[in-house]
């Protein structure tokens, strides 16, 4: 079974007013989320099903990583 994380050189910090911003600390990258996204972002963290699109789009841009988890 696959279970997604934040890649190693990624933070996901949630806002004060709602939504959420990924950080990657080797090239600076930013992606601002709305609330709705930082939910779905965080239900797939806690070990939601990663066959979603919005868990492609995150593989992908390597904002998170699959790891197996046995």
């Amino acid at each position: 079974m696959s279970r997604l994380k934040l890649a190693p050189q990624v933070t996901l910090t949630r806002l004060p007013y709602g939504g959420a911003v990924l950080v990657n600390g080797v090239n600076l990258a930013i992606a601002e989320c709305d609330e709705p996204q930082a939910v779905a972002i965080e239900d797939l963290l806690a070990g939601g099903v990663p066959e979603g699109q919005l868990a492609q789009v995150l593989i992908v841009a390597g904002w998170v990583v699959c790891s197996d988890v046995g």
